[in-house]
This record gives C-alpha cells, sequence and structure tokens, in this order.
C-alpha cells in the first residue's frame, strides 16, 4: 500500500532564514534554487526572496530560463555553466552569470560569437572537493586566457568547501 507524501514551503520562514544565513556573515548572498527550489518551487521561492537576495543560483540554463521567463529580474547564477554554444548564446541574451569549470567551457567562450560580449564569469576553483572546478594548477591559466577574451566583463572567482560541515578542520581554514 502507498502513502502519499507531499512537501510545503512557509515563503515567510524561507525568507526569514535566509535573511539570517546573511547576517551571519554580513556580505552579498545567493539564494541557489535549483533542482525546482530542491521540489519547493523555484519560481514562488524566487518570489518570496525576490526583495532581500542579491542573485539567485541555479544548475541549468534551462531553469534560469524558467525564472526569466517568470518575470525574475535578480542576476542568475548558471552553477553548471554553459555546455553547448546554444546554451551559451541564450545565457548571453538573458544576461546570466555563467560558472567555468572546466577546459571546454572556456574555448567555447574564446570562441563565441562576436557579439557574445560582456559575459559575467564564476571561475570555480577546485579547492579540495574534487568534483567541478579547475584545478589550483590550471587557474592562474584559466584567469589569464578569461582575461585576455573581449567575451568577458567580469570574473569572479568561487569555490566549494570540502569539508564545510567541519569548520574546526584545518583543510576548511586553508580553503577559506
Amino acid at each position: 500500500m502507498s502513502r502519499p507524501s507531499c512537501a510545503r514551503i512557509d515563503l515567510d520562514a524561507l525568507r526569514r532564514n535566509y535573511l539570517a544565513a546573511r547576517r551571519l556573515h554580513g556580505g552579498r548572498a545567493v539564494a541557489v534554487l535549483k533542482a525546482n527550489a530542491y521540489g519547493h518551487g523555484a519560481v514562488e521561492c524566487a518570489r518570496a526572496l525576490e526583495s532581500v537576495s542579491d542573485a539567485f543560483g541555479v544548475a541549468f540554463v534551462a531553469e534560469a530560463q524558467e525564472l526569466c521567463v517568470a518575470g525574475i529580474r535578480k542576476p542568475i547564477l548558471v552553477l553548471e555553466g554553459a555546455f553547448n554554444a546554444t546554451e551559451l548564446e541564450r545565457a548571453h541574451q538573458l544576461g546570466l552569470w555563467l560558472v567555468v569549470h572546466q577546459e571546454e567551457q572556456l574555448r567555447m567562450i574564446e570562441r563565441a560569437p562576436t557579439d557574445c560580449t560582456r559575459l559575467n564569469v564564476w571561475l570555480k576553483i577546485d579547492s579540495g572537493m574534487r568534483r567541478a572546478g579547475v584545478p589550483l594548477g590550471q587557474v592562474r591559466d584559466f584567469h589569464a586566457r578569461l582575461l585576455a577574451t573581449d567575451r568577458v566583463a567580469s570574473i569572479t572567482l568561487m569555490s566549494h568547501l570540502a569539508r564545510a560541515d567541519e569548520p574546526r578542520v584545518e583543510a576548511t581554514r586553508l580553503q577559506i
């Protein structure tokens, strides 16, 4: 026999929690809404957070496009970046911020049409997670190549804490 399951989200609580988390560090913060806001409705969550969030993060260009079509105007960071020329062009048209975490994404930007300019790129550095990210030994080269192309307007560095749940571990301190 099956039982129905249902996930409900209190959007006011989501907003309060976002603000509480941001107060802990005092800086800007990206509200991550990938996978349809983890099953809670990306558009609804974005609308609840739009007046307080600095930006939104999604996994894929298609998820970002859904937010744009729904009228969300905050910057949107695509955490997986663009995976083909069509996605790169769409990201450019929508003004999305793109993560670059592998060589092929960098080459795609370097080869982009000349009208594909002013991209805001986040260069993801592998500082120990061993998932997506540019190895430490290649970061300077990636950064220099991004600076050398006229397709890029800005570069933000980012990483993923490998052991974020263990703040007292030396590796976590070194990553920060």
